[in-house]
């Protein structure tokens, strides 16, 4: 397992843009706790108007995802990552400044502008790394992820803390420029092949296909089940009056996860994206049966075992479908595709508290992933079995000299 790890480490550039990468993800997943504590503290407003301007920055994000995703295709790394860096700093040198309303309609271009670190990795790793490395690849990048999880809103969190909300912004905000800086320095390869010159541009049916929709359905029941996790847990615990006890929650989920991406990494022969979202839903479902905080993180660590591999798959699998020439727009949406999962989860997992209480919230998102993964993959099945029939007759007919 160890020889796999060192196998990928051993290909050029990988460790300096492992490192890159995780500092590029730390910030990403702090704006949201840095903008809700910047509301609450400096303009003196609630978290449910923090929260809206949170919201703001997500639908920003996930809009802007595809496109920058498109721009990488066509214009390259340097080109597009030198406006967003100059939208960026401006963003978080006058944010700050701005009243409420106005910083709602900021935080949404600044979401549409905001540095694609999850995409540009990704989109790095398919060009950069070798068939044999590349599940692993996608694993290392699942497991910086879950690191990132953990130390980007704690450190964003105990800087308004201990110094001050504007502290956090301003420091969030230059920890963004620098990573953009690095990444214009290291300018890593994207994509291993390009449209040829006067060729016309490749449309949404190029890179759209059927297994596509399949990949990014089990990417947004990853998601669901992620997401339906956090908020279940946390709900579970302020029923219970255990929530002081969700640190070690968050942070034994994050360990469990590392862990589980590790292994995942260095299997030769990993299971399919199906079964390992299939498997993250159906375990999250008994975890609501806990009425202790220690029996909560029990249950917790089998199903965030999963979680790295889960999202290591689901990214492997689209970029895996994606074309060369369209890898950037299809990593983008599989952006926006968690994206869309975080919107769904989070309200099931809710509704199921309100009404049902935990043991229901954990059983309905878990059930729901699981389905949407059990359903993405009859239709992958059945795609394959299709295209399986469909090549023999394509070969026959050219055969005959009917195709060209």
């Amino acid at each position: 397992m160890f020889s796999t790890y060192r196998k990928l480490f051993a290909e050029p550039g990988i460790r300096s843009l492992t490192v890159i990468g995780l500092l590029a993800k730390m910030p990403g997943l702090g704006i949201a706790s840095v903008l809700i504590l910047h509301i609450v503290g400096n303009l003196h407003r609630g978290f449910a108007a923090g929260s809206v301007a949170a919201a703001c920055w997500t639908a920003g994000a996930g809009l802007g995802a595809p496109l920058q995703g498109r721009g990488l295709d066509h214009y390259g790394l340097r080109r597009v990552f030198g406006l967003l860096v100059t939208a960026q700093a401006v963003f978080w040198s006058l944010g700050h400044l701005l009243p409420y309303p106005a910083l709602l309609v900021a935080a949404f271009f600044g979401g549409l502008t905001t540095l694609p670190a999850f995409t540009v990795i990704r989109l790095a790793l398919a060009g950069m790394v070798t068939e044999d490395n590349r599940h692993t690849a996608y694993a290392v990048d699942a497991m910086t992820t879950d690191i990132a999880y953990m130390v980007g809103p704690t450190v964003g969190i105990l800087l308004a803390s201990t110094a001050s909300p504007t502290v956090a912004f301003l420091v969030m905000g230059g920890l963004q420029l620098v990573v953009g800086g690095a990444y214009l320095v290291l300018d890593p390869p994207l994509q291993r092949a390009r449209p040829a010159a006067g060729a016309p541009k490749p449309g949404l049916r190029h890179w759209l296909s059927a297994r596509m929709m399949c990949a990014l359905g089990v990417t947004v029941a990853t998601s669901i089940a992620v997401v339906g996790f956090e908020v279940a847990a946390i709900g579970t615990l302020q029923r219970h009056g255990q929530l002081a006890w969700s640190w070690l929650l968050l942070v034994l989920a994050g360990v469990a996860s590392v862990a589980g991406g590790f292994l995942y990494g260095g299997m030769k022969r990993p299971p399919s994206v199906f079964a390992v979202t299939a498997a993250l839903g159906l375990l999250c479902m008994p975890i609501g049966l806990a009425t202790q905080w220690y029996w909560l993180c029990l249950l917790s660590v089998p199903a965030n075992l999963f979680v790295a591999p889960a999202l290591s798959a689901s990214a492997g699998a689209v970029s895996g479908l994606a074309p060369d020439d369209s890898k950037g727009v299809a990593m983008g949406t599989y952006a926006s595709a968690i994206l869309v999962g975080n919107v769904i989860g989070s309200p099931i997992a809710g509704t199921g508290l309100d009404h049902g209480g935990p043991g229901t919230a954990f059983a309905v998102f878990g059930a729901t992933a699981a389905a949407v993964a059990g359903l993405a993959f009859l239709c992958d099945n059945r795609l394959r079995a299709r295209d399986k029939t469909m090549a023999p007759a394509a070969q026959q007919l050219e055969n005959s000299g009917v195709t060209q």
